[in-house]
């Protein structure tokens, strides 16, 4: 995965981790702080699966 893609990758992983957590931080018996980096974890690796999986923009599509 080239070094742009994977910075886009990043910080979509940080917008969508940022709605998940909403709502759920910071106040009285809220969520302790791992779990915004437990939600980031897995958004992130799902993103990077999904586009390792994406076919080269260099490919020929096939139908």
């Amino acid at each position: 995965m080239s070094r742009d893609i994977d910075w886009h990758v990043f910080d979509k992983a940080a917008d969508i981790t940022a709605s998940a957590v909403r709502g759920a931080m910071g106040s009285e018996g809220s969520q302790p702080p791992t779990y915004v980096g437990e939600v980031f974890s897995e958004i992130y690796a799902a993103l990077r699966k999904a586009t390792d999986e994406m076919p080269s923009k260099d490919s020929k599509p096939g139908f």
